[in-house]
């Protein structure tokens, strides 16, 4: 738009021969940067190291919804994990679907509850409705949706039409808690338009030494 200030990223993308220079405005990079580093900090808290492959700003063209892929489909909450921390393959000690469901529950809603926390907006009981522009009711949407198929595949429900609040609640927790790492992820990604895996896990363990 003629008159708004833009913020140019450039990502390498190892199936083309020249980088991909994406022009978005510095309000829209902060909040996808927030959307996903919000989505990185939690995952981080939820699953541990080398979870997360790599984070997106831009995943398929300018304009489009950021991403966040990881190594696995169904990666393991910490707390169906044995004492050892070790994944659980060749464990017979049942991992819960319903723990699956609600870790991931509150990862997908942290991406826009990172969004809100940024623009320092209140949650208090309002309903994110309430709080998010049309782009961001978008992502929040294609958040949600990623849920219910991923419930669906340990044969639970978790409609994408509908509102969980302990999942709101839990992100908001968790993201106030480890706030100082959102920030950390979020300036890297404004910068870079996109982090690997060992990098965000070798920030976040800076960040939070165990």
């Amino acid at each position: 738009m003629p008159g708004v200030p833009t913020t140019q990223i450039v990502q390498s993308s190892p199936t083309r021969s020249a980088p991909i220079r994406v022009t978005a405005s510095p309000e829209r990079v902060a909040l996808l940067a927030h959307h996903e580093a919000a989505h990185a900090v939690v995952c981080f808290t939820l699953y541990g190291e080398q979870v997360i492959r790599e984070i997106n700003l831009f995943a398929d063209e300018p304009g489009g919804l950021p991403q966040m892929s990881t190594y696995s489909l169904l990666p393991i909450p910490i707390v169906c994990r044995p004492d050892s921390g070790l994944p659980r393959r060749g464990n017979p000690a049942p991992v819960s679907p319903e723990a699956i469901v609600d870790a991931h529950g509150v990862l997908s809603y942290a991406g826009t509850l990172g969004e809100v926390l940024f623009q320092g907006i209140g949650c208090g009981d309002a309903s994110p409705q309430d709080l998010l522009s049309e782009d961001q009711i978008k992502r929040f949407g294609a958040d949600r949706q990623g849920l219910a198929r991923l419930a669906d595949t340990v044969r639970l429900s978790r409609e994408s039409t509908t509102f969980y609040t302990e999942y709101w609640n839990e992100a908001e927790r968790l993201l106030r808690a480890h706030w100082s790492g959102v920030s950390i992820i979020a300036d890297s990604l404004c910068q870079r338009g996109s982090l690997n895996g060992d990098r965000i896990d070798a920030l976040l363990c800076e960040a939070f030494p165990v």
